[in-house]
């Protein structure tokens, strides 16, 4: 019997919980970028605020299903990734993704429990701003952008000077060395 060895694909859970991260991100950070700007007592900082928060929740959800999925079932490394720091620097810049964006998540949270609100009730106008947690969500939202930075620094070096990385994760555009 002559079996051909598929190449290694994320399962259709993964691809969707990542791209799906992925968008809601994107979502955030523009809404963090427009919230900042609108000024105390305008209804729409308040509507911002809260959907902020309720989304941020989905992230910190979908992170940890994500953290829960890669511990039960092992990635292989990446087809033609043999230098040892590249396997060192790859496995890294994933859980520190996850790491940050739990991070975040909690101290997004933590930033309406210390100011003894939730993101359905939030009121951008009462909001103490000085507190730790609010600093801490601002400085790991830029350590996150820095880590998504070398992730897709590293897709498309791997992309163009490896394999077709990106087919693992259901975009299987001719865009590869091989």
């Amino acid at each position: 019997m002559n079996k051909t060895i598929q190449p290694f694909e994320f399962s259709t859970l993964s691809k969707w919980l990542h791209w799906g991260s992925m968008f809601l991100l994107v979502g955030l950070m523009a809404a963090g970028t427009i919230m900042v700007g609108l000024k105390d007592g305008d209804p729409q900082k308040m509507m911002v605020y809260r959907i902020h928060g309720i989304v941020g929740l989905l992230i910190v959800l979908s992170t940890l299903a994500r953290i829960f999925i890669r511990l039960r079932n092992p990635q292989p490394t990446p087809e033609g990734m043999t230098e040892k720091w590249n396997i060192w620097l790859h496995s890294i810049i994933q859980w520190s993704i996850y790491i940050v964006l739990l991070g975040i998540g909690i101290s997004g949270m933590g930033t309406f429990v210390v100011n003894n609100t939730t993101p359905f009730t939030a009121d951008p106008a009462v909001l103490d701003r000085t507190v730790l947690t609010i600093q801490a969500h601002f400085l790991m939202t830029r350590l996150f952008l820095a880590l998504v930075f070398l992730h897709v620094a590293g897709v498309i070096r791997h992309q163009f000077l490896r394999s077709n990385v990106l087919r693992r994760m259901g975009l299987n555009l001719p865009l590869s060395k091989v």
